[in-house]
């Protein structure tokens, strides 16, 4: 099974990760953008 080259533009990570130098926990955030900036040629039709 060989690997399929993809055309479509790759999407961007939604999530950002810190880690707590002091306690080592991996601490999990999550970037909201508004839907209208996201999709502005779907809101215009």
């Amino acid at each position: 099974m060989g690997a399929k080259p993809c055309s479509q533009p790759l999407k961007s990570n939604p999530f950002i990760t810190y880690r707590d130098p002091i306690t080592g926990k991996w601490i999990v955030v999550t970037q909201t953008l508004p839907k209208a900036a996201e999709q502005p040629e779907l809101a215009a039709a």
